[in-house]
């Protein structure tokens, strides 16, 4: 959420007659409680932003919709990434969601229909918003998100960042960026890897960026046998991650459920092979650029990516194709259809 409101303020300021933005990024709540955190989100913040004076507001992330209820709504604009939460709540992604959560989540995403225009940044959540928060089909506006420069193929960059994780040249690596999220599929990924070591040997590793996996991920890992085989880097900087897609062999994201997809439009941008899930989001983003496989069926993620790594010609027109899909997302595109939101809402 808070490189979405950067990128886009940055790309906003290079547009032509563009107004005066500022962000106000949401208080910082690590390392308090829990009470601590929920007063944070539901009275520091919407008291912050009820001081501010402006023609239009635009509320970042959907997680604070409720801050609408501070300022005047015919004025008001949220961008929507996903509804994952609700979606766990109605059964439709099969991942455990406490009372608690889904009842504030509810009530959060409740206020959305109070804002002038909703932002979907993809199709499938302008239809998830339609069909589970009972939002106007007319008052959303579907902005794509872009994808940053930083993001690129540099295939020389690739050895230093193997040799750093101490890994030859001739080790597969398979890339999976993750979050501390059930819906990210972890499963799936350590799978596929096993049955990938069972037809291509131990030089197939799964390098890990992000949050570290789940207890029982762990232990499933065990007892697949692949726990030497997934390496867990951490957390990184842009730098490092470009590093990793170009070092990898493909990206592989089994994914539940997105509301747009970062990671597949990364790993395109860098010229890696995606490998991910046909969920609506992912296919939206990737197109025919990458391999869309069901997320539940870890044969054929297998499939997918033993196909991308022994078959060079079939790998080769996959990076041509994600070069080219990854160029279609750019954050100018994304602010000049963001000031026209504003521009309607400033009418």
């Amino acid at each position: 959420m808070h490189r979405y409101g950067r990128e886009l303020h940055d790309a906003l300021l290079q547009l032509p007659n563009q107004h005066r933005t500022i962000v106000l990024d949401a208080p910082h709540a690590a390392g308090r409680s829990r009470l601590g955190r929920a007063w944070l989100r539901y009275v520091t913040y919407p008291q912050a932003v009820r001081r501010r004076e402006a023609r239009a507001f635009h509320i970042l992330d959907h997680g604070y919709a409720h801050a609408i209820r501070a300022l005047d709504p015919a004025r008001t604009v949220v961008t929507c990434h996903d509804l994952i939460p609700l979606l766990a709540a109605e059964g439709v992604i099969p991942m455990s969601l406490s009372a608690t959560v889904a009842r504030t989540f509810r009530w959060r995403i409740a206020q959305l229909r109070r804002a002038r225009v909703v932002i979907a940044v993809s199709n499938a959540t302008k239809t998830t918003l339609e069909r589970y928060a009972d939002v106007a089909p007319a008052c959303i506006t579907v902005v794509p998100q872009g994808v940053s420069a930083i993001f690129r193929s540099n295939r020389s960059g690739a050895e230093p960042t193997r040799a750093a994780a101490g890994l030859d040249a001739a080790t597969i690596v398979l890339l999976q960026v993750a979050s501390r999220a059930r819906y990210k599929n972890t499963p799936a990924a350590l799978q596929a890897l096993a049955r990938l070591r069972a037809t291509l040997g131990d030089r197939v590793v799964l390098v890990r960026v992000g949050a570290p996996m789940f207890a029982d991920e762990v232990d499933l890992a065990s007892r697949l046998g692949v726990r030497s085989a997934v390496r867990e880097i951490g957390s990184v900087d842009d730098e490092t991650l470009v590093g990793w897609y170009n070092a990898a062999a493909a990206l592989v994201f089994p994914s539940l459920w997105e509301g747009f997809g970062w990671p597949p439009l990364e790993a395109m941008a860098c010229g890696t092979p995606v490998v991910t899930s046909n969920t609506p989001a992912i296919a939206e983003v990737v197109g025919d650029a990458g391999i869309l496989v069901p997320p539940g069926d870890a044969n054929a993620l297998a499939a997918g990516i033993e196909r991308v790594v022994t078959d060079r010609t079939f790998a080769q027109s996959l990076r041509q194709k994600g070069l080219a899909r990854a160029r279609e997302f750019t954050w100018a595109r994304t602010a000049a259809a963001t000031m026209a939101v504003y521009e309607r809402v400033l009418r």
